[in-house]
C-alpha cells in the first residue's frame, strides 16, 4: 500500500497538472495530505464512492501518461545513474587521499613515502573516474538532445525513430 501511495505522489507530482482541477484537489488531498475517503466526501459534499471514483480515474490518467511520457521512470533512472556517478567519484578521491598518503603528503603527515603504493592507488583513481566517464556517457545516450528515452523504452533513434 505504501508503494502504490509513494508511486501515485510521484506521478502527481510530474502530471497533477495535466489532470482537472477536482482530480488536482482530490489527489492532493488523499495523497499528499494524507485525508481518508471519508473525510473528502465530507468536505466536497458527495459520497465516498463519488471520491474513490474520482482517484480511480485519476490514477488510470496518471498512468496512461506515464506510459505515454515515461518521465517518472526516466527521473528514476537519472537518480540511479547519478547515485552510482557519486560514488564512482567518492571512490576516485578515496584513492587519490590514500596515494597522498603513500606519498607522504597528507596534512600533518610523517610517514615516509612509498611511490609503488601511491601508484597503485593512483591507478585505481583513474580507473574510478573512467567509470565516471563511463557512467556519464550512458546519460548523455540514454537522454539524447533533452529527450529521456531510454534504449529499452520510447523510440529508439537507431532504428529510424524520430
Amino acid at each position: 500500500m505504501l508503494g502504490k501511495m509513494l508511486r501515485m505522489a510521484a506521478l502527481f507530482d510530474v502530471y497533477g497538472p495535466l489532470l482537472t482541477e477536482r482530480q488536482r484537489e482530490t489527489c492532493c488531498l488523499y495523497y499528499l495530505n494524507d485525508y481518508s475517503l471519508s473525510e473528502i466526501s465530507e468536505l466536497h459534499g458527495v459520497s465516498r464512492q463519488a471520491i474513490h471514483d474520482t482517484l480511480v480515474r485519476s490514477e488510470q490518467a496518471m498512468e496512461e501518461y506515464e506510459n505515454q511520457f515515461g518521465l517518472v521512470r526516466c527521473s528514476e533512472a537519472m537518480r540511479r545513474q547519478l547515485d552510482e556517478l557519486v560514488e564512482t567519484i567518492r571512490g576516485a578521491g578515496e584513492c587519490i587521499d590514500k596515494a597522498l598518503h603513500a606519498l607522504g603528503g597528507g596534512p600533518g603527515s610523517d610517514s615516509d613515502s612509498d611511490p609503488d603504493a601511491a601508484r597503485a592507488w593512483l591507478a585505481k583513481a583513474v580507473s574510478a573516474v573512467r567509470g565516471c566517464e563511463k557512467v556519464a556517457t550512458s546519460m548523455e545516450a540514454d537522454t539524447g538532445p533533452g529527450l529521456c528515452l531510454g534504449s529499452d523504452h520510447g523510440i529508439d533513434q537507431k532504428e529510424g525513430g524520430l
